[in-house]
This record gives C-alpha cells, sequence and structure tokens, in this order.
C-alpha cells in the first residue's frame, strides 16, 4: 500500500490550471486524481472510494503549494500513522486578505471511509467531519505550517462559482445563503499569474511564524546542497 495519494477537486474555476502546475513542480510525485463537477459531498466520498493509500490528500482547485509540500506531508504521514490523528490540517496564505487562513487536509483512509462525510446546510463538510471525527476520539491535528496559497479568481469567476455552490450544494434558501461569508464576493487586484508568483514568498512566510514547514524545507535544502 503506498503511504498516500492525491485528490483535485474542480468544477472549472480558472484556478485549476495554477493549481495543478504548482503540482507538476513537487519535489516528490504521488499519483493524482482530478474529480470533475460535482456535488461537494458526492466528490469528497469518491475520493474515500477511489483511495487505495494509507492517506489523502484533497486539494480544492483555488490552491496552490508550494514545491515542498508534498514531500513535507509524506513526512508527515510517518508521525501521524502512530497517532490518533484522523485528519492533519495545514494553513495556506491569503495574499488578497495578508493573512493565513484555509486549511490543506490529509486524511487517514481508514477511519474516513469509516465516517465518510456529510455536509452542513451550507454543504461545508470540514467542521461536521472534525465533530464525527472526535465522536470517534480521533482527532484533527492542527499545524501552522504555511504550505501553499489560497489563490482569488475573477469576480466573473467568483460569482459563477458562488451560483454554482448555492445551487448544487446547500441546502438554506438563496435569501439566507446570500446573507453568509459564503456569498461574499472579493475584490481582485492581481492577475492569477501574479498570485502563483507568492508561492515564492512561502519560505519566509514560514520563518515569521516559525514553522515545523520551515525547519523541513531547510533540512531538504542541507540535503540536496
Amino acid at each position: 500500500m503506498e503511504d498516500l495519494e492525491i485528490f483535485v477537486i474542480t468544477n472549472g474555476r480558472k484556478t485549476f490550471e495554477f493549481t495543478m502546475k504548482s503540482l507538476e513542480n513537487q519535489t516528490q510525485k504521488r499519483k493524482i486524481t482530478v474529480i470533475r463537477d460535482m456535488k461537494w459531498v458526492n466528490a469528497l466520498n469518491k475520493c474515500i472510494d477511489l483511495c487505495e493509500s494509507e492517506f489523502f490528500l484533497r486539494i480544492d482547485d483555488d490552491m496552490a503549494i508550494h514545491q515542498f509540500a508534498i514531500a513535507y506531508y509524506i513526512n508527515r504521514t510517518i508521525r501521524v500513522r502512530k497517532s490518533k490523528t484522523g485528519v492533519y490540517v495545514c494553513k495556506l496564505w491569503e495574499d488578497w486578505s495578508n493573512k493565513p487562513a484555509g486549511g490543506l487536509r490529509m486524511y487517514r483512509h481508514d477511519i474516513t471511509s469509516k465516517i465518510r462525510f456529510r455536509p452542513s446546510k451550507l454543504g461545508k463538510v470540514d467542521k461536521v467531519f472534525r465533530d464525527d471525527l472526535q465522536r470517534r476520539r480521533w482527532k484533527q491535528t492542527k499545524d501552522k505550517s504555511i504550505l501553499g496559497l489560497h489563490m482569488l479568481g475573477s469576480i466573473e469567476d467568483q460569482q459563477k462559482y458562488r451560483k454554482l455552490w448555492r445551487d448544487k450544494n446547500a441546502s438554506i434558501s438563496r435569501k439566507a445563503f446570500g446573507d453568509t461569508f459564503d456569498n461574499k464576493i472579493h475584490p481582485v487586484d492581481q492577475s492569477l499569474t501574479k498570485q502563483f508568483r507568492v508561492l515564492k514568498k512561502i519560505r519566509r512566510l514560514n520563518k515569521k511564524y516559525d514553522t515545523k514547514f520551515l525547519r523541513f524545507m531547510l533540512s531538504q535544502r542541507q540535503e540536496n546542497a
């Protein structure tokens, strides 16, 4: 059995191209499966059904990850497999909000397949899964390491995605959805190409927050020197 495989979930956002470009640049490779145009919870449960590895990493199509990100998660599997960690969460950097946000999640396949994913009224799964995990006496482990970027598409792309999410995933009324943060459209001041270049800042950002990923990157560079 392999240690880790990767699932990319997309509904056709323009950021997807940069997600895949970041995966092509990884220093360590693992099997990648792209899941397209599905209801969110169904796409996540399909990850469980298709997974043939001990762990799987979920990457959304608005994420771009640092070249050492997969290598770091492979390193984490060695530590996590001996613990009661069911999901391991690292941070992403939002340059447009100037803060760490979001989460890059690695799931332990055996326990995830027993729990599976179910949606909140907004169609989200992360908090529901965390609570279900804890009821089984497993845990979600948070790591403040910043492994990549949460990218921001154009206004048009955001509007299209919000409508798609509301229609396919949310079970609340349109009016109720309209009042949520998830319906907010964010102003865009950088092209996707410029946003992608922010990956060059990841080492400096991890130094600022004194993360495990910084120490891992330094060790990798020493090994390759």
